[in-house]
């Protein structure tokens, strides 16, 4: 498996930095060029202002700063950076997976599912922010020590603070809930006392549209690639957005299905009787609710979803069923078809409305809508029979001798 997985991340490295020619030269160091154009604001004691591709919490200035301690160059350097990170994830799930005394399924799909994300994978730095959220998962089962994890996570990319959705009790929620805060708002206050412009990101997000590759403007992607749309994308806020008739409805759907999905969740962490295992498949389910919903959908992403899905993987099944299997599963073919739709076939959706990258983008996002519809089902069925087994369990219990 670790030649597997050196060989592969060899490939994506030599394809970044160009040494094995790829095209799309662009698409792998724009990020990380405005990575350095950023660090260089953040070297000079402040947050980027005015700037509206900068959406991100205040740590996330720690990545975007690091490959400055390295002697091979900003690019170079963030590439090295992504992958010693590829391989903490690879090893804290070895390590989940022998504590848990599952087999190998979840190594072998952060090993080859990131590999399908291609050199995207290296270039962008969620795989950092991916990190945290595995070690939030598979570090320690304290509600307290878990909560702190997931509260780094929240002040670096905002999406970890979904974990903490699958604590089985008022108690465990609450301690994690309340460790995460306090982090959180400890390494807020910090950075905003320390460098100007700290908090801006809270209200970096209100102006976002409607990103092509989001759900929500997939039925404006086919419509305009086979011309019962008039529509257009424009660049703007560091992506492509849809523009033209029926938009803003359906942007305003995607704003409301976020907090929908989330109350969704409410009603299965009230009805449910989860146990220790089905904290991470809550988590999975709720990171891919939070994706599929979202104005945003950036292929980047993807990658948030595998390392949940891969730890969800290295978990051992007591009881026979498929557990969310079927879902990860699917999540891996999601990742296939983003390899493939991003960057190679990225200006038939984003730019030019021409089919075949848009069917690419369709059947990727169903796919997505997919894995997260059997997500929640398995997670709803699994959940419940729990608590069915557990309402004999008590009916078969012998009565106490008074």
């Amino acid at each position: 498996m670790l030649l597997v997985w050196a060989l592969t991340r060899a490939a994506l490295f030599l394809a970044a930095t160009q040494v094995v020619p790829v095209g799309h030269n662009g698409s792998f160091e724009n990020d990380v060029e405005l990575y350095r154009e950023w660090s260089g604001v953040l070297l000079r004691g402040e947050f980027p202002a005015g700037d509206d591709k900068w959406q991100y919490p205040p740590f996330a200035a720690l990545p975007m700063l690091a490959p400055h301690l390295l002697p091979f160059g900003y690019r170079n350097g963030f590439y090295l950076l992504a992958v010693v990170c590829d391989l903490a994830i690879l090893m804290l799930l070895w390590r989940f997976s022998l504590r848990e005394g599952a087999g190998r399924t979840g190594l072998w799909a952060w090993t080859v599912g990131a590999a399908l994300l291609g050199p995207l994978l290296i270039s962008r730095y969620d795989l950092m922010v991916t990190l945290v959220a595995v070690l939030a998962l598979t570090a320690s089962a304290d509600p307290a020590v878990r909560g702190s994890l997931i509260g780094i996570g929240l002040i670096v990319k905002v999406w970890p603070v979904a974990l903490l959705t699958g604590l089985r009790r008022w108690r465990e929620l609450l301690t994690a809930g309340g460790s995460a805060a306090a982090v959180a708002a400890v390494g807020c206050v910090v950075a905003a006392l320390a460098m100007p412009h700290a908090l801006d990101f809270l209200t970096a997000q209100q102006d976002r549209g409607l990103q092509i590759e989001s759900l929500a403007a997939t039925p404006f992607a086919f419509a305009r690639a086979v011309g019962w749309w008039d529509g257009f994308t424009t660049y703007q806020h560091g992506a492509m957005e849809a523009v033209g008739a029926g938009v803003g409805t359906a942007e305003t759907v995607s704003l409301v299905a976020t907090p929908a999905a989330l109350a969704l969740m409410a009603v299965w962490w009230l009805r449910a009787a989860p146990s220790a295992l089905s904290y991470y498949d809550a988590a999975l389910t709720t990171v891919l609710l939070l994706v599929l919903t979202s104005r945003v959908l950036s292929p980047q992403y993807l990658i948030w979803v595998l390392g949940v899905a891969a730890v969800a993987l290295s978990v051992r099944r007591d009881r026979p069923g498929p557990g969310q299997r079927p879902a990860a599963w699917l999540v891996l073919v999601s990742c296939l078809l983003t390899g493939v739709m991003y960057p190679w076939m990225e200006e038939d959706y984003s730019w030019k409305g021409a089919l075949p990258g848009t069917l690419v983008l369709v059947a990727r996002n169903l796919v997505l809508l997919a894995a997260t519809v059997v997500s929640f089902v398995r997670l709803w069925r699994d959940t419940r029979r729990s608590a069915h087994a557990q309402d004999e369990a008590a009916e078969q219990e012998p009565l106490p001798v008074r």
